[in-house]
């Protein structure tokens, strides 16, 4: 079997089937493994590709499942858990894994936002519980439906109702204050490219439940520590982890998989073939003229294509920033040590994100910016490049790849630490000894991602109850032996894994079709 793609997800398929005894290799574009996921050496650190908190694969019982602590992986615990500001006057908003610590830390700055938020935990807690039960299985209708079943219906019609409305209608109904649902917003829906307003943005208003059902951990070490771990799975059970090696297109012969070639001519040929990459170009480009996809191709290559709106700054600093909302809040609330072990949300209004919305349309950077700000080094000393520096991560949201006039020049990036500095701290500036930035343009040259776009499940958990579509909910495409996983199918993007698992479940159950004598393994 081969799996096209190294990112968490492929690595995780990986580990499930060739501890099930399948052959296995897996053939990664990079020089190494990770994707997104991965933690690499860059400006004298050892940098995040990506935003380093996890969450969701702490519930999924992988971690476990394939005792990847005996492979080196160990998580930190993140609590406070994350932190919201504004641009504005607005409070601060601290989240502990705590519930009552959350709200009794809301009611000391407003009593009407932390009972509004009680309100919203008790319709939310049920639905997250079952979306985390949903999207940690295996989805089929009958499976989905028995969860729900075993949960007696509770928080399906919270599902049910809020994945057609918007974050705005869902969290304005409990009462919630602009400030809160803006960072709801920042860290759920605008991740996916959908503004506070849009239809189907509501179910980004299960992020606080889920975070308090589930918490954040880190790997020491960085992101990377994860696939790292998988990877070293995958070669402890006989599997083959191949990097440098990309991958130009899926052989395909009366219907079925062949195996994959590489751009630089050479093959490997195999009857089952895992892609754990962007589905559009498996689906446009790798398919194109075979018979069996033709009707899957047209649908694909009909649908516009989605251009990349994430950048991400690092930076090595003398000093964390001493932004002036973390220093106003209460040492018993918030202790001083505590202002940077968690991800700090920095949102625009919503009203001004429902309006950055409609400008990334246009190719406009939002402004004011949406920033996850965290300096992982503070929660995990190895992450220091130094003993006197700290590493400053800004993810930057809604900055389009297509931005009039290009991203080559630096000083738009370098205004995003001045927009930092302005919140309190103008040491800031003279305070970064290194810098580098990852724009859309240059996540599509070194991640291979068109357009700098990272491909998202689109349906969550009722596309997955309809199995619509097929290809991104069952993993399953009309050629035998060819499979999706990855962050474009079920459940979705993030650090989960659970698509990765899904995929090797489909496989290892699933029954020959056109078998060949011929085919290799």
């Amino acid at each position: 079997m081969v799996i096209v793609g190294g990112g968490h997800n492929g690595l995780v398929c990986a580990a499930y089937l060739a501890r099930a005894g399948r052959s296995v290799v897996v053939v990664e574009a990079r020089d190494e493994v990770g994707g997104c996921a991965s933690t690499v050496e860059a400006i004298g650190a050892r940098v995040n590709i990506c935003n380093c908190d996890h969450t969701m694969i702490l519930a999924s019982g992988i971690v476990d499942d394939l005792e990847l602590g005996a492979h080196g992986l160990r998580y930190l615990d993140v609590d406070p858990m994350g932190i919201a500001l504004g641009w504005g006057d607005a409070p601060a908003f601290v989240q502990w894994r705590s519930v009552e610590r959350t709200l009794d830390g809301l009611a000391r700055t407003d009593q009407t936002a932390a009972d509004a938020y009680r309100r919203y935990l008790d319709v939310a807690l049920p639905a997250a519980r079952l979306v985390a039960d949903v999207q940690g299985s295996r989805p089929s209708t009958p499976a989905i439906a028995a969860i729900a079943a075993r949960r007696r219906l509770r928080g399906a019609a919270t599902v049910l109702s809020w994945a057609r409305r918007s974050l705005l209608d869902v969290l304005g109904a409990f009462g919630l204050p602009p400030w809160l649902i803006a960072a709801a917003c920042t860290n759920g829906p605008a991740v996916w490219g959908l503004g506070p307003d849009a239809p189907g943005s509501g179910l980004g208003a299960l992020g606080f439940a889920m975070r308090h059902l589930i918490g954040v951990g880190r790997p020491a070490g960085g992101s990377g520590a994860l696939p790292a771990a998988l990877a070293a799975c995958v070669r402890d059970h006989g599997g083959v982890v191949v990097t440098g090696a990309r991958v130009g297109g899926v052989m395909v012969r009366d219907g079925q998989a062949r195996g994959v070639r590489l751009v630089d001519g050479r093959q490997i040929a195999a009857s089952t073939v895992v892609t754990a990459t962007d589905p559009r170009t498996v689906l446009v480009d790798w398919l194109d003229g075979v018979p069996p996809a033709a009707r899957l191709h047209a649908r694909w290559a009909s649908a516009p294509r989605v251009d990349g709106y994430e950048s991400k700054l690092d930076a090595v600093v003398t000093a964390p920033p001493d932004l002036a909302a973390l220093r106003a809040i209460p040492a018993d609330l918030l202790p001083p040590h505590a202002h940077h072990v968690p991800t700090i949300t920095i949102s625009p209004t919503p009203a001004e994100q429902v309006a950055a919305a409609a400008a990334r349309a246009r190719g406009q950077v939002s402004d004011p910016p949406m920033f996850l700000l965290n300096t992982p080094s503070v929660l995990d000393p190895a992450m220091r490049p130094s003993p006197d520096t700290h590493l400053l991560s800004l993810e930057v949201l809604w900055t389009p790849y297509a931005l009039p006039g290009g991203w080559s020049d630096p000083t738009r990036a370098w205004s995003w630490l001045r927009r930092l500095a302005s919140l309190g701290d103008p040491a800031l500036v003279e305070a970064v000894r290194d810098w580098r930035v990852m724009t859309p343009p240059d996540y599509e040259r070194e991640f291979a991602m068109p357009r700098g776009y990272a491909p998202s499940f689109p349906g969550g958990v009722v596309a997955a109850l309809s199995g619509r579509p097929r290809e991104l909910s069952r993993y399953r495409t009309p050629v035998a032996g060819l499979y999706l996983t990855g962050a474009g199918t079920f459940p979705g993007a993030g650090v989960w894994g659970a698509s990765g698992r899904n995929t090797a479940h489909v496989i290892l159950t699933a029954r020959p079709r056109n078998p060949s004598p011929h085919a290799g393994q």
